[in-house]
């Protein structure tokens, strides 16, 4: 916990290094506090900490809200939309907009209160309630079945949004980084689901219930860990080298253009970052020149034989409009 607390807070700190603000800071900080919050929820669930987790309804609170709903769906929910947002920007060129994350909160959302309204007003009994003789919380066969189902559901959506995006560019290592999230996380979702539905007594015995505490905190911590301890360590002791690394591979798979549809709406933290990787930028813009122009040889001859006859200059125009491609291209890669 705190050392992912101190990964979190350094990578909020240098959020402008490209390698971090390619994981989309953003909604990595939304997934930080869905881990807290499960994290809590699951404490209080699990364990009976006196005045503090046994009072009225208290497992609504924590096992309804804190540890399904703010806690596992939300974690579920930004895992799908970020790879969205890769899919969006890299595979369909399109750009992230307000109105996208918008509908994207939207999802969650309706389907949070969906849930969250009937398990809270419905009867105890049906969803969950407090055992003081045991000071846990037991679960209802409504909440289970309908809480499962909804993560089994979310955990289905990941795997194929995972497959979709596991052709982007080696600069985002996202495909590995999700496979390996979505191993451990599988792990963990199978022994709840035999825990809950097929060894329903195991809320009685403390070590299945330390068990299943210490499977969510694994799973949920290490999350984080991975998506961010790769480029937070080089950003330490490898900074320039692993930015530059991290340029090239972008550039060698032609990706360049498609980052910087991404950050388009961010102006405010273009120029800040406008020479990054110039050396190995400026190699890769004189070679693809050097191959534009060998296959534009008569073009440029033809218009070479035009500008001798006309005394207005009229070639620097000509010759100029013969590139706009690759013009554009440089000015996404120093918007980078």
């Amino acid at each position: 916990m705190v050392i992912n607390t101190l990964l979190f807070a350094y990578a909020v700190w240098k959020h402008k290094y490209p390698p971090i603000k390619a994981k989309n800071m953003p909604l990595i900080a939304v997934l930080y506090v869905s881990m807290l919050i499960w994290f809590i929820g699951t404490i209080g669930t699990n364990f009976n900490l006196p005045g503090l987790f046994d009072f009225e309804n208290s497992c609504i609170v924590f096992a309804s809200w804190f540890r399904v709903l703010l806690g596992v769906f939300l974690f579920i929910h930004i895992h799908i939309f970020r790879l969205y947002t890769y899919l969006r920007i890299f595979e369909q060129l399109k750009r992230m907009t307000v109105r996208v994350y918008a509908f994207g909160a939207l999802i969650y959302l309706v389907v949070a209160l969906g849930y969250g309204i009937p398990i809270t007003i419905l009867r105890n009994s049906l969803t969950v309630r407090f055992v003081p003789s045991l000071g846990v919380c037991v679960y209802g066969t409504a909440f289970i079945e309908i809480s499962f189902s909804i993560i089994w559901a979310g955990w289905l959506a990941i795997l194929v949004v995972t497959v979709l995006a596991r052709n982007i560019n080696t600069s985002f290592n996202e495909y590995k980084e999700m496979v390996l999230i979505i191993t451990l996380s599988s792990i963990t979702l199978l022994y709840e689901t035999i825990a809950h539905n097929i060894v329903r007594e195991y809320i009685l015995y403390r070590w299945l219930r330390t068990l299943s505490t210490f499977m969510e905190y694994l799973t949920n911590q290490t999350s984080l860990f991975i998506l961010l301890g790769v480029p937070v360590y080089n950003c330490i002791f490898n900074h320039e080298a692993y930015k530059k690394g991290f340029f090239e591979k972008m550039r060698a798979d032609g990706m360049v253009a498609r980052y910087n549809l991404a950050l388009e709406n961010q102006t405010a933290d273009i120029n800040a970052e406008s020479t990054v990787a110039p050396s190995a930028l400026e190699r890769a813009d004189a070679s693809e020149d050097n191959n534009r122009k060998s296959t534009q040889t008569g073009s440029d001859t033809s218009s070479s034989s035009r500008s001798r006859r006309n005394p207005d200059g009229l070639s620097l125009s000509t010759t100029t409009s013969l590139s706009p491609s690759s013009s554009s291209l440089s000015t996404a890669e120093a918007n980078i």
